[in-house]
């Protein structure tokens, strides 16, 4: 294994500074090789072993692309890059950050598919990759990222179903898939992911029935959003098992039947949207 040290943390973040635009030359009055580069604006370095293991560039205004060398942070356990302009492809180097738990990518200018190869950075714990221009599918390896708690790939271009795999992860406590061109059905569940709080797949092409024992297997889900899809059927049974459910929009579908009088049962229930479906009957007893 090729041997780095804290110069090659130095070497890749200058690397980086070298290919982003600073409207405000943050990076260039704040990182400098004359000062350490523990020390540098939005760094910060592990106590054991001196080295790089957070960057947060978050909310600077940033034009450019990522450089390879940004894979050689191999102590990183956290990289934001939120609220920027990155753009280009995510290089394949990144999947050299093994140590990584916390992904942030959200609101950039980022394109092309999502890397299978982001399956391989097995400790993360949160990835957001949302509003960008990313297009292809999911990829099915994201479900080898069984530590995962917050699943956020909402506001892109993204085709295709919902790879069941990503119900596999039993950490997941918030998927957001929302605001792309997924389509097909959602996939079955045939095991309890205890975890899970929220589901939003709004705005997608979704369509098919919502299996019957659909919601059977999460107990603690707190949000559902499912709404302006072409999803068709009855609302199932199942749903007013989720005991903690808090709100749910299943608005602008193709849903039909009535709404069984059991929605009564969810006691902590604040919101419901059901607007624009064929649903019949009537409803005043809730």
């Amino acid at each position: 294994m090729k041997l780095t040290t804290i110069l090659t943390d130095q070497s890749a973040l200058l690397a980086l500074k070298n290919h982003v635009y600073d409207p405000e030359n943050v990076l260039e009055t704040n990182w400098s090789s004359s000062t350490h580069v523990c020390n540098w604006f939005r760094v910060s370095c592990g106590s054991k072993h001196h080295r790089v293991t957070a960057l947060n560039l978050s909310g600077l205004k940033l034009v450019g692309t990522l450089p390879p060398s940004l894979g050689n942070l191999s102590f990183l356990s956290l990289l934001s890059l939120t609220n920027n302009s990155f753009h280009g492809r995510l290089p394949v180097q990144l999947s050299n950050l093994r140590r990584l738990k916390h992904l942030s990518f959200g609101n950039n200018s980022f394109s092309g598919e999502i890397p299978s190869w982001l399956g391989s950075l097995t400790e993360l714990r949160s990835f957001f990759l949302d509003n960008n221009n990313l297009k292809g599918v999911i990829p099915f390896s994201l479900g080898n990222l069984s530590k995962l708690e917050i699943l956020t790939l909402s506001g892109n271009q993204l085709l295709g179903s919902i790879p069941s795999s990503i119900f596999n992860i039993s950490s997941l406590q918030k998927m957001d898939l929302s605001n792309n061109m997924l389509s097909g059905s959602i996939p079955s569940v045939s095991h309890d992911l205890l975890s899970i709080e929220l589901i939003n797949f709004n705005i997608n092409n979704l369509t098919g029935h919502l299996s019957n024992d659909m919601f059977d297997h999460f107990p603690n889900l707190k949000e559902l959003h499912l709404s302006a899809n072409m999803l068709s059927g009855r609302i199932p049974m199942s749903l007013f098992k989720c005991k903690k459910l808090q709100m749910f929009s299943l608005s602008y579908n193709q849903l039909e039947g009535s709404l069984p009088v059991e929605i009564g049962n969810l006691s902590m229930l604040q919101r419901v949207y059901i607007a624009r479906n064929h649903f019949e009957g009537n409803h005043t007893y809730y």
